[in-house]
């Protein structure tokens, strides 16, 4: 059975069982009026009266009438519709056609697709406001941590500096303190070791001047750095005279410096040496170091490549 007719047969049951109600109420459910029982008598308005005619009811004299209790109200038996128990409804849910499709207007499908752009839009700038911060923020965390590796080598290299000056500076010192005891111990006569004598010349005695280097193997000349002479080079020996350094100011002091020189007897290199120095003025280490560039030593093809050694320079005023 389709749908449809099981529709068509609840509204056919539903309306007989209505009129069947409606017959029964009107037609079938009255009652029949009970009459009264008992005896008729004449109708009169005392027990006493003669004749055959009854008077007419405006002749006799009035008399007080007993009073009857009403008749009670007729009941009438209603019978109680009959139910019968009908099966619950089922909702059907029926569609005898198929929905039309909708038909949009021109206006209405430009203002969707100006909606759907302007979505469309609002996403996109969207997004593109978001990837900005994105690069931003990634900009800053790089900028951020170029500046800490660039602070933490400053103070990689501030540590660096402090550390090398203060291991110059103790090396300074500790030179200075040599340099002060061996031109202390110079000017006494007396030297760092335990002998009494030094010298090639036999006798006794320490043999060079008081104002020459005490490390010095040089035994000849004055050992006045003014004069140009003091020099130690083992083996080789100097052409000519040591050239004389500059003096033009009013300083005094005891300049050591370590040259180096080739197998031509040139000096290659001259770098001052705090052993044997008793001043670190620039004017006098610039002027000592200018005329040991200027030294010559003799040519040894046999010798080593480079030979080390020291020129001694006593600056003294006149």
């Amino acid at each position: 059975m389709s749908d449809r007719d099981k529709k068509y047969g609840v509204i056919g049951s539903t309306v007989f069982h209505v009129l069947v109600l409606l017959l029964l109420i009107f037609f079938g459910l009255k009652t029949i009026p009970q009459e009264e029982e008992g005896i008729l008598v004449n109708f009169g308005d005392t027990v006493l009266g003669q004749g055959e005619v009854e008077p007419k009811e405006s002749q006799a004299p009035p008399v007080e009438q007993k009073k009857t209790p009403p008749p009670p109200p007729k009941v009438e038996n209603t019978p109680e519709p009959q139910t019968t128990e009908a099966e619950p409804e089922e909702e059907v849910k029926t569609q005898d056609f198929d929905e039309a499709p909708v038909v949009k207007s021109d206006a209405q499908k430009k203002k969707e697709k100006e909606e759907k752009e302007r979505l469309e839009k609002e996403r996109k700038e969207r997004e593109e406001q978001e990837r900005i911060e994105r690069e931003k923020e990634e900009e800053r965390k790089r900028i951020e941590a170029e500046i800490e590796a660039q602070r933490q080598k400053e103070l990689a290299e501030q540590r660096a500096r402090e550390e090398a000056e203060r291991k110059e500076r103790e090396e300074k010192e500790r030179q200075a303190a040599e340099a002060r005891n061996r031109v202390s111990g110079a000017f006494s006569g007396k030297g760092s070791g335990e002998s009494t004598s030094e010298g090639d010349t036999g006798g006794s005695g320490n043999q060079g001047y008081v104002t020459g280097d005490p490390n010095s193997k040089n035994r000849s000349g004055s050992g006045l750095g003014n004069s140009g002479n003091g020099f130690d080079l083992k083996g080789r020996s100097l052409v000519g005279r040591l050239p004389k350094p500059q003096h033009n100011s009013n300083k005094e002091g005891i300049v050591v410096i370590r040259i180096t020189v080739d197998r031509n007897g040139i000096v290659k290199s001259a770098d001052f040496q705090m052993k044997g120095s008793n001043t670190q003025d620039r004017e006098l280490v610039a002027n000592a170091k200018a005329a040991a560039l200027r030294a010559k030593f003799n040519a040894d093809k046999n010798a080593n490549a480079y030979a080390q050694g020291t020129i001694t320079y006593h600056f003294q005023l006149d």
